[in-house]
Parts: C-alpha cells; sequence; structure tokens
C-alpha cells in the first residue's frame, strides 16, 4: 500500500510538473505578443500546438499572434479547422468573432461572441476567459464596440478580481471608448496584480501621449522599461519622444533606437530608425540609402512607410520625378488607416510636379482635409490648398479651394464671397465671380469692392455694353461705386476715374445721351481733375455740334494688384513632415 501510494503521489506530481510547464510557456508566447514579439509568440505557440493540437487556449493564442502580425486569413483558416473538430469550443468562437469582426462582418461576429459566452456559462458564470477574449477582440478590431467589451470585462473582473489580463483589456476598452480618466486607474488596477506587466504601464504612458503631457508620459514609460528592461514598445516611444521634440535630441534618440532594435525582434525594418534620424537631420542620401537598404532585405514584406519616407526624402532633396514611383508604392500597399492627410498632399504635389495635374493636387488636398477629425488642422491644409494655387496663380482652383475651405468653416465668414469671387474673376470665371460678389453685398452694401468688381465682371461678359442684365448691372454697380468713392476721394480715386469712364462710354455709346455722359466724366474729373484721359473724352463731347463717338479706354480686366486695402485674408503656413510612426 505505501508503494502504491508513493507511485500515485510520484505520478500527480509528475502531471502537476508538465500542467505547470505548459502554462509557463503559453504565458511565455503572451508575454512576447504584449511586448510585439509576434514571431516569437507566434512560434511559442506553433509548439504547443504540434504538441497538443487540443491545447484549445495555445490554439487560440496562436491565431491572436496570426492577427497581431496582420495575417488575419491564417488565423481565419486555423480557427475554422479547429471549430471543425470542436465545434462547441467557446474561445475558439469568440477567436473566430475576432475574425469576422476585422472583416467588417459585425453582426456575425456579435452572434458568435454571445454564443460563445453562452457555451462557456455554467454555475458559476460566464468563463472568464472567453469574456475576456470577447472584450480583447472589441478592443482590437477596428468595427469593434468599446461599450459592449466594457460590459462584458466588466463581469469578467467581477468573477476574477486578480486577473491583470483583464484588467489591461479593461484599460484598452475605456481607452477606445475616450474615457482616459477610467483606463488609467484600470490601468493601474493591472499592474497592482502584476507589477511586472510592462503592457499596462506602457498604454497608461500612451493615455499622457495623447494628452501631450510629456512630462508624465516619458516618466511613465521609464517606469515600463525598468519593471521589464526587454519592453521594446517603449524603447520605440522614447525614441520618438526625442527625435520630434523641439529642439530634437538625436543623441538620445538614437540612444533608444539602439535599445529598441536589441530588444525587438530581428528585422531589417528595425533600420527605418535609423533612416528616420537622417530624415531629421536633413541627410537625405542616408534616408534613401538606408531605406533602399531596407527594401533590397524585405522585398515584398517592407512596410508601406518606407515608401512614403523614401517619397518625401527624394521630394526634399528636390527630384520630385525619383519619389513618384515610391509614393505610388506607399499607396498601392498601405491600408486606409496608414495614410494620413500630409500623405494625399505629397502624392499631389509629386504628381503637379510631374504630370503637371492640379486636379490630383486639389483633389489631394480636399482628400486630406476631409481625413482630418481636428477642426484647425483641417483648416491649416485647406489654407495650404489656398496658398499653392495663390502661389501658382492659378485662380481657378484657388477660388475652388476658397470654396471648400468656406464650407468647412464652423463660422462663415462674410468677406470669404469676395475673395473668391475676386479670384474667379481674376481667372476669367465671370459668371461665377458675379454671383460671388452680389452675394458678398447682401453682407456688406456700403462696401465698394463688392458693387465695382460685380460691374466689371459684367462688363467683361459683355464688352459691347449693349446686352442686358449685364448692362443694367453695370450701371448700377458702377454708379454705387462713385457714390461710396465720394467718403474717400484720394482712397477709392483709381475705382471712381474707371467707374465714371465706364459710365460715360455706356451713355455716350449705347444710351447715346451725352448730358448723362458729360455728368459721369465731370464725376470722374471731381477725384482725378487732370486725368488725361477723361479731360479727353470731356473735351470731345464739348465739341460745337459734337455727336456721340466711341471713345476712352476699352473695357478689359484691372490689374492683379488693385485689391482691398481694408479686407485683409490670412495665411497659415504648416509644414509637412515624413516623420510618423505608423
Amino acid at each position: 500500500m505505501k508503494i502504491m501510494k508513493t507511485t500515485v503521489t510520484i505520478l500527480l506530481a509528475g502531471l502537476l510538473s508538465v500542467a505547470g510547464i505548459k502554462a509557463q510557456n503559453l504565458q511565455e508566447g503572451i508575454n512576447h505578443l504584449y511586448a510585439e514579439r509576434n514571431k516569437s509568440a507566434k512560434e511559442t505557440f506553433e509548439k504547443l500546438v504540434a504538441t497538443n493540437p487540443n491545447n484549445l487556449d495555445a490554439v487560440y493564442w496562436l491565431g491572436q499572434s496570426y492577427i497581431a502580425m496582420e495575417n488575419v486569413k491564417s488565423a481565419r483558416d486555423l480557427y475554422s479547422k479547429t471549430l471543425q473538430a470542436n465545434g462547441n469550443a467557446p474561445l475558439i468562437l469568440a477567436g473566430m468573432g475576432h475574425v469576422n469582426l476585422i472583416d467588417g462582418k459585425k453582426d456575425e461576429a456579435r452572434q458568435m461572441f454571445e454564443t460563445a459566452i453562452n457555451l462557456s456559462t455554467g454555475k458559476k458564470g460566464a468563463d472568464v476567459s472567453v469574456l475576456n477574449a470577447v472584450g480583447r477582440a472589441n478592443v482590437d478590431a477596428k468595427e469593434g464596440d468599446p461599450a459592449y467589451a466594457i460590459e462584458k470585462l466588466k463581469i469578467a473582473a467581477q468573477k476574477d478580481s486578480k486577473n491583470a489580463d483583464v484588467f489591461l483589456n479593461l484599460g484598452d476598452a475605456y481607452r477606445k471608448a475616450h474615457e482616459g480618466g477610467q483606463a488609467v486607474v484600470t490601468y493601474d488596477m493591472a499592474s497592482s496584480i502584476n507589477p511586472s506587466l510592462a503592457r499596462a504601464i506602457y498604454r497608461k504612458a500612451m493615455i499622457y501621449y495623447t494628452q501631450k503631457n510629456w512630462e508624465l508620459f516619458t516618466d511613465i514609460l521609464n517606469k515600463a522599461v525598468s519593471v521589464d528592461p526587454k519592453f521594446a514598445p517603449a524603447y520605440y516611444e522614447l525614441y520618438y519622444y526625442n527625435l520630434l521634440r523641439l529642439p530634437p535630441d538625436f543623441s538620445a534618440a538614437q540612444n533608444y533606437a539602439t535599445k529598441f532594435t536589441a530588444n525587438a525582434e530581428p528585422d531589417p525594418q528595425n533600420d527605418y530608425l535609423v533612416a528616420q534620424t537622417c530624415y531629421a537631420k536633413k541627410d537625405y542620401d542616408c534616408t534613401i540609402n538606408t531605406a533602399k537598404g531596407i527594401v533590397s532585405k524585405a522585398g515584398e514584406q517592407t512596410k508601406p512607410r518606407v515608401y512614403r519616407l523614401l517619397a518625401y526624402a527624394y521630394v526634399d532633396k528636390g527630384d520630385t520625378t525619383g519619389g513618384k514611383q515610391y509614393v505610388d508604392q506607399f499607396f498601392s500597399k498601405a491600408k486606409e488607416e496608414d495614410v494620413n492627410p500630409k500623405d494625399y498632399i505629397l502624392r499631389g504635389q509629386i504628381y503637379g510636379a510631374t504630370t503637371h495635374d492640379d486636379k490630383m493636387i486639389f483633389d489631394s488636398y480636399v482628400k486630406a482635409a476631409q481625413m482630418d477629425s481636428v477642426y484647425d488642422s483641417k483648416m491649416k491644409t485647406l489654407q495650404e490648398g489656398v496658398d499653392y494655387f495663390k502661389n501658382k496663380n492659378n485662380k481657378i482652383k484657388e477660388a475652388e479651394m476658397r470654396l471648400v475651405q468656406s464650407a468647412n468653416k464652423k463660422t462663415p465668414n462674410p468677406s470669404d464671397p469676395f475673395f473668391t469671387g475676386l479670384a474667379f474673376y481674376q481667372g476669367a470665371d465671370y459668371r461665377r465671380a458675379d454671383s460671388l460678389f452680389k452675394l458678398y453685398q447682401r453682407s456688406f452694401p456700403d462696401s465698394l469692392y463688392g458693387h465695382y468688381y460685380d460691374a466689371r465682371a459684367n462688363l467683361a461678359m459683355d464688352t459691347t455694353l449693349s446686352v442686358e442684365p449685364y448692362l443694367t448691372n453695370m450701371i448700377n454697380g458702377f454708379r454705387r461705386t462713385l457714390e461710396i468713392a465720394a467718403n474717400n476721394k484720394v482712397k477709392f480715386k483709381t475705382q471712381a476715374v474707371a467707374s465714371s469712364q465706364f459710365l460715360a462710354a455706356i451713355y455716350n455709346n449705347t444710351k447715346k445721351n451725352k448730358d448723362s455722359a458729360v455728368y459721369f466724366l465731370s464725376k470722374g474729373l471731381e477725384f482725378d481733375p487732370e486725368n488725361p484721359s477723361l479731360k479727353e473724352f470731356m473735351n470731345q463731347l464739348q465739341k460745337p455740334g459734337g455727336k456721340p463717338t466711341r471713345t476712352g479706354n476699352t473695357p478689359g480686366k484691372p490689374a492683379a494688384s488693385t485689391k482691398p486695402s481694408a479686407i485683409k485674408s490670412s495665411t497659415v503656413k504648416n509644414k509637412s513632415s515624413a516623420l510618423a510612426k505608423s
């Protein structure tokens, strides 16, 4: 009996030892995953599954490693194959729901989540690991529902108040729901349960990143690497902080880049940090050579950001043509979430310089603004578009960009129609100019410029001075200009003299009314008594027996420099940057 008892004890101890090794290996893989050592995580889980294909925890986490590596197809195939043999495996159902959520199949995903929870529910309620998986899926997937994640993770936390992973995911759910304060509290709870969980500390730091609280951000990141010196994501963020701060600390940035490379998985794309440092130093040859080295080593696995950096480096070096192939490669490989507003502007500028396609540039600025959820940044982008076309002297595109800019303003500026109309006028689109000048007159009926330029726009549409409604619009606009100009004969002399000439020509040539022509010439001479054109016209009309004759300046466009001095249009400058973490 003693021998049997001893044998049973040894056997039980052995089983417990094996179980402990499996659990340890599983946690090792999860730690790799949280430290973004995805290949190492995958290899760990693959070994566990190879040893025991029925280890459903390992199968679930292997699928999660595939998802982290953006290989959703492999995750789908793995979960689908496992469900064929284990149709009622709740954890794998939750994993499949995760895949469906990534694919945008929200209804199917929710059904799978609820089925998984129901299948795992016993006398003590739903299984914590299943609730945790459901919460994790809704945090990770773009289409995930953070409120649903919070609901399920709260239940899991109540059932297992010592599960640090649950609190980590709950913190992420709060962060996705934009509840930063609650996220910080929850991350702290995860850290108190497992003080070595660098991921929770790191995620807490990212809350302060979004708040631009750089002191707390860096302090907490340094705490993360103090509890886990191999936690590469924290070094990555510290690198960028020192690279992008003003002024940049290149020495500190390089130090953190070295630590990141030493603790991240071996990957030729780790050299991207070197390439970015070169770019920040404006060493474009170094940037290009380093980035091309990444492409040659990584091949088709090269991340889109490398091509973007190459495009920026070529453009900033002055070789727009050289940057075209790389901006094309970036857009062909990048996902929608990888593209930022400045990337569209970069593409537009490259195409504008190489193909002279102003429509591409216009569409790029508009797309960039549409993507930007920050109002001030959106307005800066649109102003950059206005300035671009203004400097290029493409008045029509400048005006059309001004229309987009005005439509996106929280509070419309009543003077916007004038500046937009003036650009259309200078670009010879007189119909749209006329409409906008009339709109401006409604807000500023006593502003000379709206009446004067509206009359000029109608004059440009009817140089014969005889077609309605242009003729009436000209007469009304020029007469109103003279009336308003009388309040400041020095400031408005140019517009008043021009108006008097055009009115005299209309009444002399079209209306056959010499007296009215003389009257308007005399009004012009009140502003400029020695004006030779006015005096000559007046002499011809006042000759004994003089007949109406076409005289005076030929109607045409005024010089572009004739602009209102009382109305100012602000210009916003914003420098593009290729420095991006994504």
